[in-house]
């Protein structure tokens, strides 16, 4: 898709007013140049009349050029603002494997840079149809002139043209090259940002990023850039050549040939010829910016093909579940590539059933398949054989929006925002007060009447249990905890296990808890045991007492 066809399929109604204003403009210019060749061949008389004449073009080729900018500014935000939304719309029903697989970094580059890339490439529309009126207009001005100075110009224009493609296509190339570049360079900066501790304590590493990593990347990009827009100005300077060699011909040869007109018409075409350099030369500068639009749409495309064909439904949702009876998973499997040992891995196929009121442990080693069973059972993954069966109703594309409506989660990699989003606040926010003052954070947390929280900047562990108490406001049917105690000191360990585990199980609510915690097994109704993806039998966990008594 190219750019005019993206604009018009976003835009169309918004864009004819800038395009049409844009035209007047340029028409209103090129209706200048030829009362000033009018003016100055004495064909029109110096008047008051032929004054108010030339300043109405003038006030009409003013006034439509600031009309155009003003209605193109607004468009671009208003542009900016769809495509942001989009996007962010997009990202959200796509498949959390496929966002994966993409990288965060490249979903990062596509909403900022591409997004501005694109937004920006707008604004050299109203300069390109205003030249471009202008260029037909002298154009045609010209041909009223004199058609054989028309023929050489359009001769000329046709030899510019085809040199300037040749250095343009290769320009191309070098910008598409930067543009997959800036994917890399936004993954160095997200290291910055996430390693930003083991950089600071280890000067070797901090040295060797810099050095080796940062510098090499941004030297290529520098490399490229640079490659590209000197291409560009090469061949817009050239273009410049071609005109003033033209000039030079009209100058120094159309007297010899007896064009008729005499030395007044001469300097028509001459004051014409180089009236039109202006639009060309704007014509062209403009060029580099709709070719890094050009590659930037590219890139959102890609971003929009992930949801091609699998977007989830976005339909509205019924309210969540209160209850349910049984969430079965019937020869489960999913496969995904390990990059630190570049090999497949695949979990399963397991078969497991949890019901209602059921706290279950799931145990195993690191790397043995256990939070990818968690996305499968909370259907963030979709199993790529067997079936997820809730209450007897298989989960299918239709309907996994509602089964994900059953869960409330502390994944390891969890997200903590900086409010009660997507719960009303005015019921909640009394017993939201109180969880704070049980988890030990009311002298740390204020939460305001609107569901605020003044502050989520704590130490991990407090941070785990302001999720905690964001999934126990949700009171969904089942609960998910992904090593919820990994960060927390013994206290809050014994608190979270045996006390708040139980009384969620009291509460009719099923939990599923990873974790490797032995000494808390006693408490789960059942443990279920992973061994690279396979799900070894279920057993029952040892009493406490038996427990103390083997260590």
């Amino acid at each position: 898709m190219t750019l005019i066809q993206f604009f018009l399929r976003v835009s169309k109604r918004s864009l004819v007013l800038p395009v049409l204003c844009g035209v007047l403009s340029g028409a209103a210019s090129a209706g200048l140049i030829s009362l000033i060749n009018s003016l100055l061949e004495r064909s029109v008389p110096a008047t008051a009349a032929t004054a108010l004449r030339f300043v109405g073009i003038g006030l009409v080729a003013l006034v439509a050029r600031v009309a155009s900018q003003l209605f193109l500014n607004n468009l671009q935000q208003e542009m900016l603002q769809k495509m942001r939304m989009q996007l962010a719309h997009q990202i959200i029903s796509t498949p959390l494997r496929r966002l994966e697989e993409f990288g965060g970094h490249r979903l990062l580059a596509v909403l900022t840079d591409d997004v501005n890339t694109i937004s920006n490439s707008l604004l050299c529309i109203p300069h390109i149809l205003i030249n471009s009126a202008i260029l037909v207009g002298c154009l045609l001005y010209l041909a009223w002139l004199s058609p054989t100075v028309l023929l050489g110009l359009l001769a000329f224009m046709a030899v510019g043209f085809v040199s300037y493609r040749l250095p343009m296509s290769r320009a191309l190339k070098y910008i598409r090259a930067s543009r997959d570049k800036q994917d890399g360079l936004y993954k160095l900066f997200e290291a910055i940002i996430h390693g930003i501790k083991e950089l600071k304590l280890h000067p070797g590493r901090r040295e060797a990023f810099l050095d080796k990593n940062l510098t090499g990347l941004t030297s290529e990009l520098r490399r490229l850039n640079v490659l590209g827009f000197s291409l560009f100005s090469a061949a817009s300077s050239w273009g410049m050549f071609l005109f003033f060699a033209f000039i030079g011909l009209m100058l120094f040869v159309l007297p010899n040939y007896g064009e008729q007109g005499g030395a007044g018409l001469l300097v028509s075409y001459t004051l014409t010829v180089l009236y039109l350099q202006q639009p060309l030369d704007a014509l062209m500068t403009n060029i580099p910016f709709l070719s890094r639009g050009q590659v930037a749409l590219r890139k959102v495309e890609q971003l929009s093909g992930l949801v091609e064909g699998l977007s989830e439904s976005a339909r509205a949702l019924p309210a969540p579940r209160a209850s349910f009876t049984r969430l079965e998973l019937r020869g489960v499997t999913h496969s995904y590539h390990r990059e630190r040992e570049d090999s497949s891995f695949t979990l399963g196929p397991i078969s497991l059933t949890l019901e209602k009121g059921e706290l279950v442990f799931l145990v195993g080693g690191n790397g043995s398949g256990k939070t990818t069973l968690a996305k499968l059972v909370t259907g963030l993954y979709s199993p790529e054989s067997g079936e997820v069966r809730l209450d007897g109703v298989p989960i299918t594309v239709d309907n996994r929006e509602e089964h994900r409506q059953c869960f409330s989660t502390v994944f390891s990699d969890y997200y903590l925002f900086d409010s009660l989003l997507g719960l009303a606040p005015a019921g909640l926010v009394p017993r939201a007060r109180q969880y704070l003052e049980r988890l030990h954070l009311n002298h740390k947390v204020q939460l305001g009447d609107d569901g605020s929280l003044s502050t989520t900047e704590l130490s991990q562990g407090q941070r785990k249990r302001l999720a905690l108490l964001t999934a126990w406001l949700e009171d969904r049917p089942i609960y998910v905890f992904d090593e919820w105690g990994a960060d927390q000191d013994p206290i809050f360990k014994t608190v979270f296990y045996e006390e708040l585990l139980p009384e969620m199980k009291r509460a009719g609510k099923t939990v599923l808890v990873i974790s490797h915690d032995d000494r808390y097994f006693h408490v789960a109704d059942r443990l279920l045991h992973l061994d690279s993806g396979k799900l070894r039998p279920q057993t029952e966990p040892a009493p406490a007492g038996a427990r103390q008594l083997a260590s």
